[in-house]
């Protein structure tokens, strides 16, 4: 899991990172503070957690007609978030768990969230966007 953040470069999910997002990753990034600690990396299995949760939610909206694109934006929008500000852009196992570029860390997000939610609810997901992330999957052997 997201150990392959830096490889999503070519692919394209529906995810299109608006200008807003883009800000709200960089207004994330945390800033020092002489009394706060050091932000440490989020481990995989929390990281995991958050991908499940945030999969079922989306699996939720869209049984409810929330647009895909709107659900997926939001979903991955939330996960990193989290990453970029709690975290400082750091995974556990990541880049020898230094930060990320934000890019990368929305990038991994996303393909995690896709991946999780074709297992989990498979038949909500558009299936051109479906066999876009069913392809690279095979092609970048993925989760084996």
């Amino acid at each position: 899991m997201f150990k392959r953040a830096a490889s999503l470069a070519s692919l394209s999910l529906g995810l299109v990172l608006s200008t807003g997002q883009a800000a709200l990753a960089q207004a994330a990034a945390p800033a020092a503070a002489p009394t706060a600690s050091a932000p440490t990396p989020i481990s995989q299995a929390t990281l995991q957690n958050y991908i499940d949760v945030v999969s079922i939610n989306m699996c939720i909206l869209l049984k409810q007609n929330v647009a895909y694109p709107t659900a997926y934006q939001s979903a991955v929008s939330t996960i990193a978030g989290i990453i970029i500000k709690d975290n400082g852009s750091m995974i556990q196992g990541v880049n020898n768990s230094q930060p990320l570029s934000n890019d990368q860390v929305f990038n991994g997000t996303a393909l995690d969230l896709a991946e999780d939610n074709a297992n989990r609810c498979p038949s909500l997901i558009p299936p051109a966007e479906l066999q876009r992330l069913q392809n690279y999957i095979k092609t970048n052997k993925l989760g084996s």
